[in-house]
């Protein structure tokens, strides 16, 4: 999976920064931001309501999609939690525009290990993926197709997802810049329900109460490491990460690497809870 996301960030930087070059459409690159105390808090909660939650804010989309209704509650904990991190934080986020906002040799470098990275992660992909046994994209091309849309949404309307409407829509001290898109937010969600449709994976699934909270407190902290970092692990991959911010990146790893080990401790207390007697 992290070869995957790393194959995704590779294609969104291939189609942002071009685009963002020519000066057409009012493309922008997300801004790239410091390595501070808070960032590190916010990638750690975020990873960990992700765990609790058991997917992140894009599989949330597609699993809310695919009938699990017990997501529902996932914006109420969003809520809880960049309310929270608004109000209890201090001091600024350092912010300064990408290294590769403007042509340049550094630039075409960047797009030529863009390119590079996408064509490993794909091959490496290609030699681990399994017989599929129902129709529809092979991960790596799922991969790439999440890279080109969101590496597009992303550089000419930043505000996309329904996390940004969340956050627009508080009363916050530091609010968001920009103006949520929110017919592509709905065209996100539609397009959840309708692949899952397609695929045959719609199925109502009804929440219960353990459910909500999982869903409320990983909500929580996911949404404690949105307001800290800035942004949900679909910026990090699909906007930071590509524009070489010094915080997105260090954020995106310390993340993934809290929601390893948490799997890996959670597993491992499965399995003792299984051998006891």
């Amino acid at each position: 999976m992290f070869v995957g996301f790393l194959a995704a960030s590779a294609a969104a930087g291939l189609v942002a920064v071009p685009i963002v070059w020519t000066g057409t459409l009012g493309a922008t690159l997300a801004p790239s931001t410091s390595i501070n105390f808070l960032l590190l808090i916010g990638a750690i909660a975020f990873g960990l309501g992700a765990l609790i939650n058991d997917t992140c804010l894009l599989g949330s989309l597609a699993r809310l999609g695919d009938g699990e209704m017990r997501l529902l509650a996932l914006p109420l904990g969003l809520t809880i939690g960049i309310l929270a991190a608004d109000h209890g934080r201090f001091g600024y986020d350092s912010t300064w525009p990408s290294l590769i906002s403007k042509p340049s040799a550094t630039g075409l470098v960047t797009l030529l290990a863009f390119l590079v990275v996408l064509v490993l992660a794909l091959v490496f992909v290609s030699t681990k993926s399994v017989l599929r046994t129902k129709p529809g994209w092979s991960f790596g091309a799922s991969m790439i197709g999440l890279g080109i849309t969101g590496g597009l949404l992303y550089a000419l309307s930043p505000a996309w997802t329904f996390a940004d409407v969340i956050q627009r829509a508080l009363p916050l001290r530091m609010s968001p810049a920009g103006e949520v898109a929110l017919t592509a937010v709905i065209s996100s969600i539609a397009g959840a329900l309708t692949a899952s449709f397609r695929q045959g994976n719609l199925r109502l699934q009804l929440p219960t109460a353990n459910g909500i909270l999982r869903s409320v407190v990983g909500g929580t902290l996911m949404g404690i490491g949105i307001a800290l970092i800035p942004g949900g692990n679909d910026g990090l991959i699909l906007a930071a990460v590509p524009t070489l911010s010094p915080g997105g990146i260090v954020a995106y790893l310390l993340m993934t690497t809290t929601i390893v080990f948490g799997f890996a401790a959670r597993g491992k207390l499965f399995r003792r809870c299984l051998s006891r007697p």
